[in-house]
């Protein structure tokens, strides 16, 4: 007659396999970001997936902002290696260069791409969407950051009062998932960002038991990729409205309520150098995103909701003096878009506008691309 299994043992190997499984997925979980469907069973996105808990459903996609892994090996950066007769030119920036409310397809980037542009070299001029919502340029240094490695050859970095402008909160959804690395940047390039809410990762970080929502969302995440890929969706495609409440503005931006002066401590600038030191020598292109300028109700003191006149022609002031000084390549885009192009949003381009903007912006990346 056997012995009996004594209930004590089973625990502790129940345990034992447990903690296995558990600190395995230090391993498994990088692995799993790395080998999805997109670039293999089918294509790469355009652009790096995002949305809204409440929409994820019928956009077929969801963000993973806190997984640059992830994004990127869904991106189409990521498919093959970089062909010897392309320039490279990645496109950094929040909702308006991501392309909030048009589709993937009619995004600067690819309106840039339709233009079939060939540099002194005979090089294939190829655009790259790395933008990602939110305006915050520490994120963007961030994605730059994980971007070197699919050798860019020319960096186009769209940037707002609101994306070069301090906030806590935005630090704090954005940095917290990249700890690691944002502390590193921001003590390498001695950037002025508290950082008393980044912790590093420790090794439970990177557990299953501490991954288990994320491994769920990229699960998610390969599904959406079958429905994605039949209808193109993967953003909610928003109609042009001259901009939320038409020229009528009911300003809401946190720069209004700070007074009436904007000096160059109030933007983060060294972000932007610090972006400069990161990618030498490869050139960036910062440009000044188009905005939405009313003429209804109140806008004599604001451009737009978000948009006091008074706070952006001092940013626009600063922001081109610091170039200058600088010699860093600016474009300053910001009335160059039809007030008609605008969207659900001051900075939302609708397909037409996002083509008005390629062609400005084309003869400024075709010079950058053969320098003298």
């Amino acid at each position: 007659m056997p012995a009996p299994v004594k209930p004590w043992r089973v625990l502790v190997k129940a345990l034992v396999i447990l903690c296995v499984f558990n600190f395995a997925s230090i391993y498994l979980y990088p692995w799993l970001s790395d080998h999805q469907i997109y670039n293999h069973i089918v294509p790469g996105r355009l652009r790096f997936p995002d949305s809204q808990p409440e929409s994820e459903l019928t956009v077929h996609s969801l963000s993973l902002y806190d997984d640059f892994d992830a994004m990127f090996a869904s991106h189409v950066i990521s498919a093959k290696s970089k062909p010897s007769d392309e320039f490279r030119v990645f496109f950094l920036g929040d909702s308006s260069f991501w392309g909030d409310g048009i589709s993937a397809s009619g995004t600067l980037s690819q309106q840039i791409n339709g233009l079939h542009l060939r540099n002194c070299r005979n090089q294939n001029i190829v655009a790259y969407n790395l933008a990602l919502p939110t305006p915050y340029v520490m994120k963007d240094l961030l994605i730059l950051n994980n971007a070197l490695k699919y050798q860019p050859d020319l960096i186009v970095w769209g940037v707002t009062l609101q994306s070069l402008g301090y906030s806590d909160e935005n630090a704090a959804l954005l940095l917290s998932s990249q700890s690691d690395e944002a502390l590193y940047l921001i003590h390498h390039y001695e950037i002025n960002i508290q950082t008393n809410f980044l912790k590093p990762r420790t090794l439970w970080d990177l557990t299953l038991l501490a991954n288990r929502s994320n491994i769920k969302r990229l699960t998610i995440f390969q599904e959406d990729a079958l429905p994605w890929i039949a209808t193109g969706v993967d953003d909610s495609i928003t109609t042009v409205v001259q901009t939320q409440t038409g020229n009528d503005i009911y300003p809401r931006s946190i720069y209004m309520l700070h007074g009436t002066t904007l000096t160059a401590d109030n933007l983060m600038l060294d972000v932007l150098k610090s972006a400069d030191n990161l990618v030498r020598p490869i050139p960036i292109l910062i440009v000044n995103e188009p905005i939405f300028t009313a003429t209804g109700k109140n806008s004599q003191q604001y451009y737009n909701n978000f948009d006091s006149r008074i706070l952006y022609d001092q940013y626009r002031s600063i922001l081109s003096d610091w170039a200058s000084a600088n010699h860093q390549p600016y474009f300053d885009a910001w009335i160059s878009v039809p007030r008609s192009e605008f969207t659900n949003s001051p900075l939302h381009l609708s397909v037409s506008g996002e083509k008005a903007l390629a062609s400005l912006l084309s003869p400024v990346i075709l010079g950058m691309s053969c320098p003298q």
